[in-house]
């Protein structure tokens, strides 16, 4: 059978078809696909705090050894963080790696550290903090952000605003989200939701504030109360999902990433169900097939887009649960003519795009293989009705050597 086509994709039952699953999310030999992968931008944004380096500092003696204190400045902070508790400092550590936003793989080896560093980084980090909040004060905070959107803007202000408020929640820390907050979020949906229902025909200046929203989002989504609120907004997914147009292909670029990334998060109301409601009920409106916007955007010489509606469409395929599933939705992109665009695209020299063409083959192989053996149970069991599984094994193997 042809692995690439929807009747091939199948499982061999529903032990199997739980192993690869397992297999795929845990990634091995398959760590394609994880939000890190889809926008490793955003989440290698925050690094681990670093130390000064020696030779930078005046009067360093080569070879000398100095204590861990001595590698940050003297500020009154550290003075004062001296004087603490360690349960006031472990929680003030605390609230250091939240306003960071960093990761739990990042967060495991500064919690590990003794309470003596701990307290020299607390103190550095409130030390750069008070510095950051001074520049800040000069410019926007959150709830000037929040005002500007309500005043009805137009064209070249609208999209300043809106190209300064991605660069303030791209380099504020999570507090300033927070106060960003989900008002600012229901202000930017609602904003994006008017721009798409305007009646003129992708006028530019409102196609580049759309696009610049959903960048606002990719940012605004980029940690954890971010993301929360987006997931729980009932206009957030359709939005997106209204971005999927092939005439605007960098917005669209942008559009199918973030949905690819919502799709394969774990989350108990299997939010992938959320994305593809969501693409059949645009779809319905439009009064066309629910997937050809994804692969009209495969048509278009445009690397990133192949590659971000690739993408998508592995990520709704590695979701779902149930074989019978996973074959409708490949036979589906099939009948719309993914197989012979798949023959074009692999001829292209791009590490992202060929990665996502191998997550896609190798899925479609397994189904394959998975989908020929619970025929073979079936064909076994009609020709054997009493014994089934029970039936010699040589007859089995004879059996499978006619088909």
């Amino acid at each position: 059978m042809d692995p690439h086509s929807g009747s091939s994709a199948s499982a061999s039952g529903p032990k199997k078809d739980k192993k690869s699953k397992k297999n795929y999310e845990d990634g091995e030999g398959k760590k394609k696909f994880t939000l890190k992968r889809l926008i490793p931008d955003e989440l290698e944004r925050f690094t681990s705090m670093r130390k000064k380096n020696d030779k930078e500092k005046p009067g360093h003696v080569p070879g000398q050894r100095h204590s861990s204190a001595a590698n940050y400045e003297i500020n009154p902070q550290a003075a004062m963080m001296h004087e603490h508790s360690d349960e006031y400092v472990l929680e003030l550590f605390e609230k250091m790696l939240v306003d960071m936003n960093l990761n739990g793989e990042k967060q495991q080896p500064l919690r590990a550290k003794d309470i003596m560093i701990k307290r020299e980084m607390v103190s550095q980090y409130l030390h750069t903090s008070k510095a950051s909040q001074n520049q800040r004060e000069s410019s926007k905070s959150a709830r000037v952000y929040i005002q500007e959107l309500k005043s009805d803007y137009r064209d070249t202000q609208l999209l300043s605003c809106l190209e300064s408020l991605r660069v303030s929640l791209s380099n504020n820390p999570v507090s300033w989200l927070q106060n960003f907050g989900a008002e600012g979020l229901a202000l930017l949906l609602n904003l994006l939701r008017k721009l798409q229902e305007e009646k003129d025909e992708y006028p530019m200046m409102g196609v580049k504030c759309q696009h610049e929203i959903i960048r606002c989002l990719k940012a605004y989504m980029n940690n954890k109360h971010g993301l929360k609120s987006m997931l729980e907004s009932e206009e957030g997914i359709p939005l997106l999902v209204r971005a999927i147009n092939p005439a605007v292909p960098h917005m669209m670029v942008d559009a199918v990433k973030l949905l690819s990334a919502i799709s394969i998060l774990e989350h108990p109301e299997n939010i992938h169900e959320r994305v593809l409601e969501a693409i059949t009920e645009e779809a319905e409106k439009r009064d066309i097939e629910r997937f050809q916007p994804l692969i009209a955007g495969m048509t278009i010489q445009n690397i990133a887009l192949k590659g971000g509606c690739m993408q998508l469409i592995n990520a709704l395929i590695s979701r779902g649960e149930e074989l019978d599933f996973r074959i409708h939705i490949r036979s589906e992109l099939q009948r719309l003519g993914l197989k012979d665009l798949l023959t074009e695209v692999r001829t292209i020299e791009n590490e992202e795009l060929r990665v996502q063409l191998t997550v896609f083959d190798e899925q479609a192989e397994d189904d394959s293989e998975d989908l020929k053996a619970r025929l073979d149970d079936i064909r076994i069991e009609m020709e054997y009705p009493s014994t089934g599984k029970n039936c010699p094994s040589v007859e089995i193997q004879g059996l499978h050597s006619d088909s």
